[in-house]
């Protein structure tokens, strides 16, 4: 790969973290952090997950997201659930206060969008919209080759 490549992929992705304002301490005027507000909004939209399967799915370490979880427990966002049978597994489940303040979340990054969008016009915004479904279809695909080749080589 191409050194120009590699220097304009992280040149967006730089910008694109500015702009979607994840460093900030108060993520979308909550109260979390962008990671927090992340594996809370993933309990929400993903029914009776567990930690390791949160921790997969969001390709987080684990003493991260457990120290994260133990943080929204303490203020009674979300409880874990052992599932019988199993060796210590549990399930996390959103309490209702969780489940608003997933909902706002879900909201405010609508909102976000809305606001920094507004003076685009159809056009563009349709353009937009495209790139990063191209975006995202491409890296898709690549990862998808990536695990194959992996799958491949373990076999």
């Amino acid at each position: 790969m191409e050194k120009d490549t590699i220097k304009n992929i992280r040149a967006f992705n730089r910008y694109y973290t500015v702009w979607l304002d994840v460093i900030s301490k108060s993520y979308l005027g909550t109260g979390f952090s962008w990671p927090e507000s992340r594996v809370l909004f993933e309990i929400y939209i993903s029914d009776d997950i567990s930690a390791t399967e949160l921790c997969e799915h969001l390709n987080m370490d684990k003493s991260y997201v457990s120290r994260i979880l133990a943080k929204l427990e303490k203020n009674k966002l979300i409880t874990r659930e052992l599932v019988v049978g199993s060796k210590g597994t549990k399930k996390l489940h959103l309490t209702d206060l969780g489940i608003k303040e997933a909902k706002q979340i879900d909201k405010n990054g609508d909102t976000q969008i809305i606001q920094k969008l507004k003076a685009m016009d159809t056009e563009n915004c349709e353009k937009l919209c495209e790139a990063m479904m191209l975006i995202e279809k491409i890296l898709r695909e690549n990862d998808n080759k990536t695990t194959n080749s992996e799958d491949e080589i373990c076999m």
